[in-house]
């Protein structure tokens, strides 16, 4: 998933709403287990959640179809190998397109649950603001009700929190293509949202960032040890770069920004990409960022 959905809904389920984990799984409360299942390689599935019944839930986000049997399968074993019990699977779907993938094989089957299924009446029912922003992503029959509900029932909360939550609301409205209506409708509201100042915002980056960094100290070392070169450092290190570049394009400017990833990877010089990566920083249109590559690539 990108890095702002993944980040968003984890940090909303993690916080366990009420009435969505109950649609889900038929209990309304658990406690989260370790995500880390060591085996060749450290395999971090999205989500599990140990139910009051003692079943292990294990919950995958995904929002854009792909193959997902051979994981799930290998998740199953994973988590059975740590835990002696068998999971409960759940895909969550939370796209637009059309989903048609296979979720059995033999005797194994994993459950799909697709989000647009889930009427919103439900999660608009709830006292936690996880469910309610969650609401966004359901069915719903009329969406300028659904929007001027969830923000009616978030404009209640403490400023921290209110402001908190429309940011996740604004990150996941991009799925439904309703970012500019919601985010229209926030600034008719008496509060003041700084993108990067969100929590969400700067753990992307710095995810994008570190294994940039990481991938780009690999390849230089390796490239420099085994061939010699020095072009192999600063690919590497022009790749971190570029994995930053991304995650802030996205997390600022959704769609729009991340297609300027096409021109910014024509830049051939590092003091030109940390100068563009400040730029994204600081810039409040994406013209201005336009105008820079226009004069530098």
């Amino acid at each position: 998933m990108h890095q702002k959905f993944d980040i968003t809904l984890k940090g909303l389920l993690k916080d366990i709403p009420v009435k969505f984990l109950k649609i889900i799984s038929g209990f309304d409360s658990g406690k989260f287990l370790d995500t880390q299942l060591t085996n060749v390689n450290i395999l971090i599935p999205d989500l599990l959640i140990e139910l009051t019944d003692l079943t292990i839930l294990h919950v995958e986000i995904m929002s854009n179809p792909e193959k997902m049997l051979k994981r799930m399968f290998l998740y199953y074993a994973l988590i059975f190998n740590h835990y002696d019990r068998l999971p409960k699977q759940i895909l969550l779907y939370v796209g637009d397109k059309p989903l048609n993938i296979e979720n059995k094989i033999g005797n194994y089957s994993f459950e799909i649950i697709d989000i647009k299924d889930i009427n919103c009446s439900e999660l608009l029912e709830s006292d936690k603001p996880e469910d309610i922003v969650l609401a966004i992503l359901c069915k719903s029959e009329n969406m300028d009700f659904t929007v001027a509900k969830i923000l009616e029932k978030l404009s209640v909360l403490p400023l921290k929190d209110r402001e908190d939550y429309i940011l996740k609301l604004l990150y996941l409205s991009d799925l439904r293509k309703l970012y500019t209506k919601i985010k229209q409708e926030v600034e008719k509201m008496p509060i003041t949202i700084n993108l990067e100042d969100s929590d969400i915002y700067k753990e992307a980056v710095e995810k994008g960032l570190s294994k940039g960094k990481l991938e780009g100290l690999f390849e230089g070392k390796r490239e420099g040890l085994f061939e010699g070169k020095r072009e192999g450092l600063f690919e590497g290190k022009r790749e971190g770069l570029l994995e930053g570049i991304e995650g802030m394009l996205e997390l600022k400017f959704g769609i729009n920004g991340l297609e300027l990833m096409n021109i910014v990877r024509a830049i051939n010089t590092l003091d030109k990409l940390e100068d563009f990566k400040n730029l994204i920083r600081s810039a409040d249109l994406i013209d201005e960022l336009k105008d820079f590559l226009g004069k530098n690539v």
